[in-house]
């Protein structure tokens, strides 16, 4: 070991004393060089204070980076020269010292998601480069009470030269229209540590750097006092008073509340194990927390009480087997608390799939009689109708299709993480929640009868607020939520009132301003993220960083009329719009790009456009992608939605800029200058004076060609967006895993030439990218996939290119006859009478779909309902009565539709045949007669005038019938010829 020696500040043993007491956890952040082996010290700091002689340590690093690590043979090696007396403690290195005396793991970014459900006492957290919100999240969260989170900056002098640090992600968040990242993300890192009460800044000798970051709070860090200690232990309390109440109880109930860690643990398998005792059908039970509170342990001892209470059958699932390793822990600790022998009692089967790694899918159990715990893939949801318990672990991951599907008769229990590093689930919550909710309630009134028909009678909402690791108040957990705004869910200010939509005006957000730190800026930061947060399906903790540090994203923002120039408050955000900007790449690049076959970050929608219609020019014209439009929760569907899309459509096609008042140079200044800090302080807050808000009249909006959308497509969705004269050019044949939708992206079109010369529709480019589209449209909704839109959904896809596609000419007979002969048009006229049955024309809904859909018969005019089922069993290839069933059409109304659509359909058909042929005989007939001047009886005269002159030996007299010889003459020849005859 090295004999230099330095004194450590006192203040990092108080630190460490203090969090060990109140089981909370401590930031460290150690900068300078050669810092590597302090953290020896420090995990010896901690341990001591904490009590524990042998403990974990998490070492996280970026792949291919330098460790401070031995291999196991040298391991093995220095273990037996201290066991011989050859070597000494005092002797070894540091980190030679750590590695002998606690057990470290060694782990990279890339498989940080394996150290999920693992304790450790402390996590060293080194190339900050490399580290993003996500995975902050995730190692932090494994730091139990007591512990410490180091983050090491080598070669670091001073705070403020992380602000300018590039970070490995910054190559996703750049395009070639904006190369150069903003890093805002960085500086909002750092003032952040200010707000953490248990964090300090070291530099390579243990020192306080109190000058780094202003603002720190040392003068906090003390001895826990009389009352924090007495509050720490009220849960502890709590949970033995649960414990002793239920000692008396009925087995199992007893002996598995032991295994509980906390209050809200034990109340939620209290009321688990009262739920599988009544064993009611189709009761759901919904148990949401944040991360790190125990819900899968929950659910692991509530399987374990149902298998003891005579359950059967129960299915398990989750996205991967992986994320019920402490379902199946806390499971098998409950076979050991109910005495359940492993061999005698139950076996555990591992899956052979090499993708789960060995992971547990099954449990047999025979004690009493046979017990099954299955786990099944969430795409398996029909194996699960004959389930008894079912058992959904991180519901929110899973597409909604698939959660709905799997309840049942049965009893089912769902447990959903709504905050943290993996999401806010907020389409379990929006969408499922609040159907469930509403059958629910409405199954009170409901006879025995109606309530087979829904999809539950009753609901169970539990929360869970408590950490299983650390107690309540822990700073590192405060200060991570308030860095990335992961409680934004709970910031939804209030309703107010309802201003008029036309009323409100649109204002463009300065991020700089926004991210601040100010308290201001915190608190309007907050107010948009539980916006974002509420109307989209899934959301990250890298979300944050990518608006902070992409370039291209902008943030617009509807707010409510404002009296005067100035307010006394924050105003309420009605809606806030994140846009992107794309495209800008030249031809020949794109070209490049794609001989190569890449697919470079960033320009999503150009590079869709460039493949789908493989014309690299497309990538030259330049777009504005809303990437989330999210209006507030109270305020939905009243309009304020379209409203803030109807303002940035009118902005970026110039028509609310007012030249007068703008001011070129500041924009460029307010998105692209340095912070302008004094490069010889602490890191502080900016102290600019820039507005946060800037009125879009005010502001020189960016060039573009198209205004585009990209959102997984639903009836509802696709009607806003068609209403905003958005036009669908892709959709994708692979559903959404995390959803269960289709990929949409639609475009706005905004040339600005176009008006100019005031011509009306898209651009030419556009136009052909729509043609082709619907070509495409009409012949992949028979694919598997897109067979199961919406028919009505489908119908609007190609009815809204309607009105642009101008140049399509009427069907002719010629072209008719390809598909629809003179036999077929003959069963068409059946049907249409009803005289035959609709089977009989299955074969002719195909071709008479296209045409109708490719408005080749516009004299043919059907209802919506009327096209939806053409389009639906013509198209999608679909039994004409399941359509009607998904339009909400009975059977009789589905075939009245139906008829008359062929009706009129027909009717158009048989038309134009008769039109084609009426054509034929109109050109033959003035060709071979012509009008004369004289009478028929005056012609026949003349002709036989003429025949006497040229042919005399052809005359006749006609012999009158009333002529007695002539008759006496025919007579005797008769007579003659019947007399040879006999």
């Amino acid at each position: 070991m090295s004999s230099s020696k330095f004194h450590a500040d006192p203040l990092i043993k108080t630190l460490c004393d203090r969090c060990a007491k109140l089981s909370h956890r401590s930031l460290i952040v150690l900068r300078g060089d050669d810092i590597v082996k302090q953290t020896v010290l420090l995990y010896h700091m901690v341990t001591s204070s904490s009590g524990l002689t042998k403990s974990s340590v998490l070492w996280c690093h970026k792949r291919d980076a330098q460790l401070p690590k031995s291999s196991r043979k040298q391991l093995k090696s220095l273990d037996s020269k201290l066991k011989s007396g050859k070597l000494s403690l005092s002797d070894l290195e540091p980190m030679d010292l750590l590695l002998h005396s606690a057990a470290v793991r060694f782990c990279s970014y890339s498989d940080t998601q394996s150290v999920l459900g693992n304790t450790y006492s402390l996590c060293v957290i080194q190339d900050l480069e490399s580290v993003t919100p996500n995975i902050l999240c995730r190692v932090v969260e494994t730091v139990q009470g007591g512990g410490a989170v180091v983050l090491l900056l080598n070669n670091v002098a001073h705070l403020r030269e992380f602000r300018q640090l590039d970070m490995d992600v910054h190559y996703k968040l750049t395009t070639r229209s904006h190369p150069v990242p903003q890093k805002l993300f960085n500086n909002r890192f750092l003032l952040s540590l200010a707000w953490c009460k248990s964090c300090i800044i070291l530099d390579k000798e243990l020192r306080l750097c109190r000058n780094d970051v202003a603002g720190m709070k040392y003068k906090n860090i003390k001895p826990p006092t009389a009352e924090e200690l007495a509050e720490q232990q009220l849960g502890n309390e709590e949970l033995q008073k649960l414990q002793d109440a239920m000692a008396d109880a009925v087995k199992p109930l007893p002996q598995l509340m032991q295994l509980c860690k906390t209050p809200d643990q034990a109340n939620v398998l209290s009321k688990l194990v009262d739920i599988i005792t009544e064993k009611q059908e189709s009761v759901v039970v919904s148990v949401t927390a944040k991360r790190g509170r125990g819900k899968s342990a929950a659910l692991g001892l509530a399987v374990a009480a149902a298998i003891d209470l005579g359950i059967n059958n129960i299915f398990v699932t989750s996205p991967t087997p992986h994320n019920l390793t402490s379902f199946f822990q806390l499971l098998l600790a409950g076979f050991d608390a109910l005495e359940y022998v492993e061999g005698s009692d139950y076996e555990i089967l591992q899956s052979t799939n090499p993708d789960f790694s060995g992971a547990i899918v099954r449990i047999n159990v025979f004690r009493k009689r046979r017990h099954t715990v299955q786990y099944v893939l969430p795409s398996d949801h029909g194996l699960v109708q004959q389930a008894q318990l079912v058992v959904i672990d991180e519901a929110a991951a899973i597409p909604l299709a698939h959660v709905q599907a799997m309840l049942g008769k049965h009893i089912t229990v769902m447990a959903s993480t709504v905050a943290g590093y993996e999401g806010t689930g907020r389409s379990l919550s929006l969408k499922l929640l609040n159907k469930l909710r509403r059958q629910s309630v409405g199954a009170e009134h409901m006879t025995s009868a109606m309530r087979a028909d829904v999809m539950v009678n009753q609901l169970h909402e539990m929360t869970m607020s408590r950490s299983i690791r650390y107690a309540d108040g822990d700073p590192v957990e405060d200060w991570l939520y308030n860095l990335l705004c992961l409680n934004a869910t709970a910031s939804v200010a209030p309703v107010t009132y309802l201003p008029y939509p036309p009323h409100c005006q649109l204002y463009h957000v300065n991020k700089r301003v926004l991210l601040s730190g100010n308290k201001g800026s915190e608190q309007f930061l907050n107010q948009l993220e539980s916006l974002l947060v509420a109307s989209h399906y899934r959301n990250s903790p890298d979300d944050l960083q990518v608006l902070a540090d992409a370039a291209s994203h902008h943030l617009f923002v509807l707010l409510p009329p404002v009296e005067g120039d100035s307010v006394s408050s924050l105003p309420t955000v009605f809606c806030v719009l994140q846009v992107c900007l794309e495209g800008n790449i030249p031809a020949s690049e794109s070209s490049r790009v794609l001989r190569k076959g890449e697919r470079p970050p960033g320009d999503l929608v150009p590079w869709m456009l460039a493949t789908q219609f493989l014309d690299p020019s497309l990538t030259q014209y330049t777009g504005a992608r809303i990437i989330r439009a999210a209006t507030h929760p109270d305020y939905q569907s009243m309009g304020y939605g379209s409203r803030a899309i109807q303002l940035l459509q009118e902005y970026y096609s110039g028509r609310l800029v007012d030249l007068e008042n703008i001011q070129p140079t500041q924009q460029q200044q307010q998105d692209n200058d340095q912070d302008d800090d004094d490069d010889d302080g602490p890191v502080s807050v900016s102290a600019s004076t820039t507005p946060l808000l800037c009125r879009l009249s005010e502001r020189l909006p960016e060039p573009v060609h198209y205004i585009s959308v990209s959102y997984g497509i639903t009836p509802q969705l696709f009607k806003f967006w068609a209403k905003a004269a958005f036009l669908p050019l892709y959709v994708c044949q692979v559903v959404n895993k995390i959803t269960g939708e289709h990929s949409c992206s639609m475009v706005y079109p905004v040339t600005k030439d176009n008006c100019e010369a005031g011509t009306e529709g898209p651009p030419d480019w556009l136009l052909k990218c729509c043609r082709e589209f619907v070509r495409r449209m009409l012949e992949l909704l028979g694919s598997r996939t897109l067979r199961l839109l919406h028919p009505m959904l489908a119908y609007d896809l190609i009815r809204v290119h309607n009105a642009h596609n101008k140049s399509t000419k009427k069907v002719s007979w010629r072209e008719v006859k390809c598909w629809i002969n003179g036999y077929s048009m003959r069963r068409l006229e059946k049907y249409s009478k009803g005289v035959a049955d609709r089977h009989l024309i299955t074969d002719l809904l195909s071709p008479i779909a296209n045409l109708f859909c490719q408005q080749r018969l516009p004299d043919v005019q059907l209802s919506q309902i009327q096209a939806a089922l053409l389009v639906g069993t013509g198209l999608q290839h679909t039994e004409l009565i399941k359509v009607g069933d998904r339009l909400g059409l009975n059977a009789q109304s589905t075939l009245g539709n139906f008829n008359r659509a062929m009706r009129r359909i027909y009717a158009a058909l048989a038309a134009i045949q008769e039109a084609a042929y009426a054509d034929k005989l109109f050109t033959l007939v003035p060709d071979l007669l012509m009008p004369v001047n004289i009478t028929a009886d005056q012609d026949l005269s003349e002709i036989a005038n003429e025949t006497e002159e040229e042919r005399p030996e052809l005359h006749f007299h006609k012999k009158r019938r009333t002529d007695p010889e002539y008759y006496n003459e025919k007579q005797h020849k008769k007579h003659k010829r019947g007399k040879y005859s006999d």
